[in-house]
C-alpha cells in the first residue's frame, strides 16, 4: 500500500519532508517514516521502537529462534538508496548479543542475507549525539528488510533504519588533477583525493576547524561498510555514506576519520583540514572522531571495507576470510610515512596517551594513561575487534614499512 506522511524529521539541522514509501503487507497506520534532508544528501528515518525499546512502526516480533527472540521490519520498499544505518538512544542499554541481518531488493529481486556489524568502529565518540552503526553500504537498491536477534529478547530504545541517499559525487576535472600532482611534486606527499571528489557537501559539517595541539600517534581501523568487493566507481558514494550518517543520523559535527584508504590504493580526505595538518602551523592538528576517549593527539586512517576472519562480506576478491590488498597497505604505509614524518614520529615506537572519558567501547576512565605504539589500532585503546584481524596481524610489518620509508 502506497502512503503520505509528514512528521517532524528527528535528526539535527534537517527540514521534514513529505515522502511516499511503500511497506509489503502494512497499512497507513501502522508505519511511521521520517523523512529529513539537508541540501543535496538526503536521509529517510524509519521508527522501529519506542523509549522503552518496544517494538514500533513497521518493526514486529516473530517466532523465536534457538538464539534468542527474532523482530523483523518487513520488506520495506522506496525510492533508490546507497546505504542504510541503524541508530539509537545514545544512553540506551544493548543486548551484547544482539545482531542484525540484512536483505535488499535490487535489479527486481531480494538478495541473500547479509550480517550487519552493530558495533560502531569508532565506538560512541564523544561528539556523537546518538549511538549506532556503520552506514552500510546496499548499492543503489530499492527495498530492504532487516531483522533482529536478541538473546535477551530485548532492543536499543528509539531504535532507527535510515536510508540514506548522499549526493552524486562529481567528476574530477583535467585541471583538477593537474593542479593536485603539482601540489603532491611540491610537497612529497602521497595522492590525497579532496572531500569534493567523494562529493562532500560542506554544508552539513561544522564550520570551520577543530584543531588539537599536536598530534603523538596514528589509529588504523577498517570501516564495515558493507562489502569488500566495491568498485573503484562506488568508493566516493561509500565515503559520502559515512559522511552523511554519522552527521545527520549520529550526530558527529564532520566526517569521523582523517583519511580512507580504498582497496585500488586510493587515499581520500575525510575529515576537514586533515591534510593542511602540521605542526607550527595555524592548523597544528585535527581532532577527530574516531575512537572513544582517544581523539587527543591521535589521527585515525580507516581502510574501506571489513578485515575480520570469517566475516560474511568478503566479496569474490577476498573471499570469506579477508585481508588488504597490497596496494592498500601500500598506500596506508605512504600515508603514514608523510603524517609520520611532518610530526616526527617514530614508527616503531610508542607514545603516552591519556584517556578523555569511559564509556561504550572504552573502558578507561578519565585520566587513564596507556602507553600505546605511535602506530596503534583500534583495539589497543578500544574494546573492539577493529580493524579486523587480518589487517590487525599486519601491523608490525607496516610499522617497519613505514620506517623504512621515513628513513
Amino acid at each position: 500500500m502506497r502512503f503520505r506522511k509528514t512528521i517532524p524529521a528527528v535528526a539535527l539541522g534537517v527540514v521534514s519532508l513529505t515522502v511516499p514509501l511503500a511497506v509489503a503487507g502494512t497499512s497507513s497506520a501502522a508505519t511511521a517514516i521520517e523523512a529529513t534532508a539537508a541540501d543535496s544528501s538526503q536521509v529517510e528515518e524509519a521508527t522501529l521502537t519506542d523509549s522503552d525499546g518496544k517494538p514500533a512502526g513497521t518493526l514486529s516480533a516473530k517466532a523465536a529462534s534457538r538464539t534468542g527472540k527474532v523482530f523483523s521490519t518487513g520488506e520495506i520498499t522506496r525510492k533508490n538508496f546507497s546505504s542504510i544505518g541503524l541508530s539509537w538512544k545514545k544512553e540506551s542499554a544493548v543486548d551484547s548479543g544482539l545482531t542484525a541481518e540484512t536483505r535488499v531488493h535490487r535489479d527486481g529481486a531480494w538478495e541473500t542475507w547479509r550480517e550487519v556489524p552493530l558495533e560502531l568502529d569508532e565506538g560512541v565518540a564523544e561528539e556523537a549525539k546518538r549511538a549506532g552503526a556503520p552506514a552500510f553500504y546496499t548499492d543503489d537498491a530499492d527495498g530492504v528488510e532487516v531483522r533482529f536477534t536478541s538473546p535477551k529478547g530485548g532492543l536499543p530504545q528509539d531504535l532507527r533504519l535510515s536510508f540514506i541517499d548522499p549526493a552524486q559525487s562529481p567528476a574530477i576535472s583535467s585541471a583538477d588533477r593537474q593542479s593536485r600532482s603539482a601540489q603532491v611534486a611540491r610537497a612529497a606527499q602521497p595522492d590525497v583525493k579532496l572531500r569534493k571528489d567523494w562529493g562532500a557537501d560542506e554544508g552539513l559539517a561544522d564550520p570551520g576547524y577543530k584543531t588539537q595541539a599536536s598530534i603523538k600517534a596514528a589509529v588504523v581501523h577498517h570501516t564495515v561498510t558493507g562489502n569488500n568487493s566495491y568498485t573503484q566507481e562506488q568508493v566516493p558514494q561509500i565515503i559520502n555514506g559515512i559522511y552523511v550518517q554519522h552527521i545527520l543520523v549520529l550526530g558527529y559535527g564532520d566526517f569521523p576519520y582523517h583519511f580512507i584508504v580504498d582497496r585500488f590504493g586510493g587515499i581520500w580526505e575525510g575529515r576537514k583540514g586533515s591534510i593542511e595538518m602540521r605542526p607550527g602551523t595555524a592548523i597544528p592538528g585535527i581532532l577527530g572522531g574516531h575512537a572513544s576517549g582517544f581523539n587527543t593527539n591521535t589521527f585515525g586512517v580507516a581502510m574501506l571495507g571489513n578485515f575480520e576472519p570469517n566475516n560474511s562480506e568478503g566479496g569474490e576478491d577476498t573471499g570469506p576470510d579477508p585481508k588488504p590488498t597490497a596496494a592498500m597497505v601500500n598506500s596506508l604505509a605512504d600515508l603514514l610515512a608523510w603524517k609520520g614524518g611532518q610530526y616526527q614520529l617514530e614508527p616503531e615506537g610508542t607514545t603516552r596517551l591519556v584517556s578523555a572519558g569511559g564509556g561504550g567501547t572504552n573502558p578507561h576512565p578519565t585520566g587513564t594513561v596507556l602507553d600505546v605504539p605511535v602506530i596503534s589500532s583500534h583495539r589497543d585503546v578500544n574494546v573492539t575487534a577493529c580493524p579486523g584481524g587480518k589487517l590487525y596481524e599486519l601491523l608490525p610489518d607496516l610499522r617497519k614499512q613505514v620506517a623504512d620509508r621515513i628513513g
